[in-house]
């Protein structure tokens, strides 16, 4: 196929997305919460979203995945199939934060900070702060996963705060002075928004290495004091 196709995979948080571009349009995007572990289904739901459009993985021309924070088993499996379809294939791979991904849709929505939030359980939230500024995201703090009181002393404001962390934060953070709770909505991955910002990381010469970010240690890291890369 001649078309420059880009394939996007997210296996980070409560749903697992496929979104598939060409020449820079969203062609199709597919998302579904798996009855069997993610590591059975990703590869055949992405050999049947390539099989409806007629292509295959050597009709790619990028791959990009999404790096957490998130579910540690659902960002290795992404990870480790990404890697090995880039590998197989000679497909350049780029990796995207999921906050980043996040964060993406609300550039145009607001001129202030704004804070995704994904619920990390353990009565914590996986956060980082970004600056709007002329249409563009700029992060101002690293990923990290805190607790509700932690992340409102935290924050900078004024700030547009949402995502699937909303809600266990909202006892603390609601009516606080500059600070804007968003409860309905922006709590999934688009995959269009992982689609553009992996293709525009990628043509800015985005690292090769693409590592996971995980936003706090694991349970097996904390148990077996590890350290899982």
């Amino acid at each position: 196929m001649s078309s420059e196709l880009v394939l996007a995979i997210d296996n980070s948080l409560d749903f697992l997305n496929l979104a598939l571009a060409a020449d820079g349009r969203l062609i199709e995007e597919r998302h579904c919460r798996p009855s069997r572990p993610s590591s059975e289904v990703l590869p055949l739901l992405v050999s049947a979203l390539l099989d409806s459009h007629g292509c295959s993985p050597r009709d790619l021309s990028l791959l990009v995945v999404s790096l957490g924070p998130g579910s540690f088993t659902g960002i290795r499996v992404a990870l480790a199939f990404a890697k090995g379809v880039s590998s197989a294939v000679g497909l350049p791979l780029v990796g995207v934060p999921t906050l980043d991904v996040l964060a993406r849709p609300l550039v145009g929505v607001t001129s202030s900070s704004i804070c995704p939030l994904v619920d990390a359980k353990k009565g914590e939230v996986f956060f980082a702060q970004y600056q709007v500024e002329k249409g563009t995201l700029r992060r101002m703090t690293d990923y990290e996963a805190a607790g509700p009181e932690d992340v409102a002393r935290k924050l900078v404001r004024p700030t547009l705060v949402f995502g699937s962390g909303v809600r266990l934060c909202e006892p603390v953070l609601s009516g606080l002075e500059g600070i804007t709770l968003v409860t309905d909505g922006h709590q999934r991955i688009l995959g269009e928004s992982l689609l553009r910002l992996g293709t525009e990381r990628y043509r800015e010469g985005a690292p090769g290495v693409v590592k996971p970010v995980y936003g706090r240690k694991s349970e097996a890291e904390i148990k077996f004091h590890l350290t899982v890369t």
